[in-house]
């Protein structure tokens, strides 16, 4: 406290000997304002490197090279396979009799019928009288038109079919092999050789940081606002200089510092003896073939014969003589006056007499049947055939050349840093006209978006055109930023600030000098009219306390 006092008083000394030495614009015009200027610090931008990482190296590992190679072991052991010769037959035609030889009978000479022809008096002579005509009567009397005679009925024979068994195929043996039995055996061989891998244990890194001095420290001229007890009617009369240190600005760079470089480690991909050790299967025959004896029984097939039981025989058939009854018209009383001869009439009528039957007998050769059976003629028998042995091709991996590594230098990594150099010290130099109305708040008419402290495209053209010329003519100016009291005070505090603040880094970006630059945010403390916390406004009341202004101030 004692050392802030004793700078105060010391700021205070100076500022007395400057505002002596420096005095009041010259030949001032009455009307005109004026503010103090200073001239602005001077500074240079230098880059450096800084490394930020170590070189290190990295390595690659090449495993290790192998070839493969063939060789050959047997896989099957020779051996031996029996064969059948089956047995040889021979087909032979025998003939069994399928029909005994029989006889029939044929008509030769069947009964004939003999047509004879015989005139018979069918009304006798007689007479009438004319007047006294004759009486008559009708008489019936029988002829025989067709004798009796004998017919012959042939009876067939009786057959009857009886079943007979033949041997078609003799009794007989087959032989069949008992294939031989084989087993396996492993057989062991080295399949593979081994090198070795190699382990690349890479660089490990520690996490460091160094601190950079981009600004040096310094300090710049800054006159105090009017203190509230002044009592003289000149503000700047109530006002003083002050040298404000401004702290030195650092940026922290994070740095990789090398703990252990890269490293190769080799290990043996197998230490076992039996490493690469593989087995293959070898057919070996535990029993050589045989062969045994299969019965084969005769083949038997039946047949059937058709034999007469009964021969043909003839029956006689007596055949009645047809007789045909005739009436016939008889006089019973001649006439009584006279006697006219009538004539007899008389018919031909046809007799039919048959001859007997004769017949012949026919002899019926008896039926065969050609049927084929086998006969041996030579016994089944094997024959040995001999089977080499089998070889197997096998891989094998030998190696060539063992894992082997090579290293890969990584450069150090070095990051560039701008920092600021004060070239020239500025100071308070000389008095510059300003219009008067810039020495007062004046409305900087941005419209703000609600709760928003983010500058629009139009907000920004609005400070392009009416700040940028002032501040180009090297006069420092303030930017007072307010809001109307709806919301909490600390929060509409905490928004002028930041839409004050808002305005004064877009200045900066356009190439403005901080120093030139105050940015002052009061919320809801300056209200221009009665719209305070519990008074209901409209919302063009509430508009005119949203306002944001600046001022031309001393440097």
């Amino acid at each position: 406290m004692k050392k802030k006092l004793l700078s105060c008083i010391l700021f205070i000394f100076a500022m007395s000997v400057s505002v002596m030495a420096q005095d009041l614009p010259s030949n001032p015009e009455p009307g005109k304002c004026y503010v103090r200027c200073k001239t602005p610090d001077v500074w240079k931008n230098e880059t450096v490197s800084i490394q930020v990482a170590p070189a290190y190296k990295t390595i690659n590992t090449n495993p290790a090279q192998y070839k493969n190679e063939i060789f050959t072991v047997t896989g099957k052991e020779a051996g031996q396979t029996l064969r059948v010769v089956p047995a040889k037959f021979e087909n032979e035609n025998f003939q069994v009799t399928t029909e005994e030889a029989s006889f029939g009978l044929q008509i030769i000479a069947p009964s004939k019928r003999k047509s004879t022809s015989q005139t018979i008096v069918i009304e006798e002579d007689s007479y009438r009288l004319e007047i006294v005509p004759a009486v008559y009567e009708n008489k019936s009397f029988t002829i025989e038109t067709q004798p009796v005679y004998t017919k012959l009925i042939v009876v067939p024979a009786v057959y009857q079919t009886k079943t007979h068994s033949a041997v078609c195929q003799i009794a007989s043996t087959r032989l069949e092999v008992v294939p031989g039995a084989w087993g396996t055996e492993q057989v062991s061989y080295r399949s593979k050789e081994f090198g070795t891998t190699l382990k690349v244990l890479p660089a490990t890194f520690g996490k460091s940081s160094k601190t950079i001095e981009i600004k040096p420290a310094t300090a710049v001229w800054q006159m105090s606002d009017v203190a509230p007890d002044c009592e003289s009617s000149d503000p700047n009369d109530c006002r003083y200089w002050c040298y404000k240190p401004i702290a030195a600005e650092h940026t922290t760079l994070s740095q990789q510092t090398l703990v252990r470089d890269a490293s190769v480690v080799r290990d043996n991909i197998c230490d076992d003896p039996d490493c690469g050790q593989a087995t293959y299967a070898k057919k070996v025959m535990t029993r050589k073939p045989t062969t045994r004896s299969i019965e084969i029984p005769e083949v038997v097939k039946t047949y059937t014969t058709r034999v007469m039981v009964t021969p043909p025989t003839t029956k006689e058939i007596i055949v009645p003589a047809i007789v045909k009854t005739f009436t016939k018209r008889v006089m019973v009383t001649p006439p009584t006056t006279r006697k006219i001869n009538i004539s007899g009439k008389s018919k031909t009528i046809t007799k039919t007499a048959y001859n007997s039957a004769t017949t012949r007998k026919i002899d019926y050769p008896s039926k065969s049947k050609t049927m084929i059976r086998a006969k041996l003629v030579a016994a089944a028998t094997t024959v040995s055939t001999n089977i080499p042995s089998q070889n197997k091709t096998l891989k094998r991996r030998k190696l060539v050349k063992d894992a082997w590594s090579n290293e890969v230098p990584v450069a150090a990594k070095y990051a560039t840093v701008t920092k600021e150099v004060l070239v020239s010290k500025g100071g308070l130099t000389t008095w510059k006209e300003v219009d008067c109305k810039l020495t007062i708040n004046s409305p900087l008419p941005i419209k703000w978006n609600l709760a928003s402290a983010t500058l629009t495209s139009t907000a920004k053209g609005l400070i392009d055109t009416r700040l940028l010329p002032i501040l180009r003519n090297g006069v420092a100016i303030a930017i007072e930023s307010h809001t109307d009291a709806r919301g909490t005070k600390t929060s509409n505090q905490n928004l002028s600030e930041r839409r004050a603040r808002a305005v004064v880094n877009y200045l900066i970006s356009k190439g403005i000098n901080a120093s030139k630059l105050t940015a002052n945010g009061y919320g809801e403390n300056r209200l221009t009219n009665r719209c305070s916390d519990g008074v209901s406004c409209n919302e063009r009341e509430h508009q005119q306390n949203r306002r944001t202004t600046f001022r031309v101030i001393n440097q």
